[in-house]
């Protein structure tokens, strides 16, 4: 039964409904649950370490059960985001209701888009899969993603090299900027590096077609809704981004690979990624907290991913450290002295 439980990550969506389906400060009840009511929550709730047996990882990855959940996503993401648009395509909208619209469909484009889209993407050999995640990725404007994340991030993780990996110090602002424009055009370099290694010509990068489908998104969107929800839409998915920007600054801020004599880097390890066992993030964004595992091995299945004792672990769970990110006055302090902790705990125990 324990396996029902990530059918309530779409608690997200559905919020995302009542918020466009209601006005004035009812509007504001997801906004409340997701920003103040689970970060609270989970700085209580114990966090759960538990990971499954191997007679039980078997099971999990052999049933289809937990790719059904990731399939039944996509549908009601698209419903939600048809909802949005019909929303926000009202002149009569109040502003603060409008704002609301944004904020919180901003979130389920990086929480349940850009994160379900990720899940899918990492199945490289799986036709379906992919073409779901592109479909979540084109959502919020972010089909490079999956290249640069699975052939940039996950190899050159913790160093200088990837632009997605925070090193200590970095304000969130200019970090995601550099992470989202640097990466788009970074995918483009590996997408062209790729078709000449295969001696391919460079006119089937597929990045044209992705860029290409941006493009025909917002040309759909005008088209049906208007210049004004366009705007509104393209808004929206720059806060989605900045979502997924956050995820990406807090979850390996600091933390640094050692470069050996030859030049390269050392291999990928487990605290290399900054982790969080708190049982509603876990759910909310399935497993994406167990993140030190998922870079040990990147196609593991969400449900299967574990938490190690000797992955470092963030002060608060996901949802409260998306927030610290963008109050760096709040964040740095808050991360250097965890940092200090993870740096001293290192030298004792050598």
């Amino acid at each position: 039964m324990a396996k029902f439980k990530y059918f309530s990550a779409f608690i997200v969506p559905l919020l995302g409904l009542l918020t466009f389906n209601t006005t004035g400060y009812l509007a504001y009840i997801g906004i409340f649950s997701l920003y103040v009511l689970v970060p609270v929550l989970e700085n209580f709730l114990p966090q759960n370490t538990y990971n499954l047996t191997s007679v039980e990882k078997e099971l999990a990855t052999e049933t289809i059960f937990y790719d059904v959940v990731l399939y039944l996503s996509v549908p009601l993401h698209l419903f939600v985001i048809y909802q949005f648009l019909i929303t926000v395509s009202n002149p009569s909208l109040p502003l603060s209701d409008l704002i609301a619209c944004i904020l919180f469909m901003g979130t389920i484009l990086g929480v349940n888009g850009i994160n379900i889209g990720h899940e899918l993407g990492h199945k490289k050999d799986h036709k379906l899969k992919q073409l779901l995640a592109h479909i979540l990725l084109l959502t919020a404007i972010q089909n490079h993603f999956m290249t640069y994340h699975n052939s940039g991030h996950h190899r050159d993780v913790a160093t200088p090299n990837d632009l997605t990996s925070a090193k200590e110090g970095d304000i969130f602002y200019w970090f995601a900027l550099k992470s989202q424009i640097g990466g788009y055009f970074k995918t483009w370099r590996l997408e062209s590096q790729r078709l000449k290694s295969q001696g391919k010509s460079l006119f089937f990068n597929p990045m044209i077609f992705f860029t290409g489908l941006s493009i025909f998104l917002f040309v759909g969107i005008n088209f049906f809704f208007g210049l004004n929800v366009t705007v509104i839409y393209f808004i929206t998915a720059v806060y989605g981004i900045s979502v997924l920007e956050a995820q990406n600054y807090f979850s390996h801020y600091g933390l640094r690979r050692k470069k050996k004599a030859n030049g390269r880097y050392e291999r990928v390890k487990r605290e290399h990624s900054w982790n969080s066992d708190h049982i509603i993030g876990r759910v909310l964004l399935f497993e994406l907290t167990r993140h030190s595992d998922h870079h040990h091995s990147g196609a593991k299945p969400y449900q299967v991913l574990e938490s190690k004792d000797d992955s470092p672990t963030l002060p608060y769970g996901y949802p409260a450290m998306l927030m610290l990110s963008y109050f760096p006055f709040l964040f740095k302090p808050i991360m250097k002295k965890r940092l200090d902790f993870y740096r001293n705990k290192t030298i004792t125990s050598t």
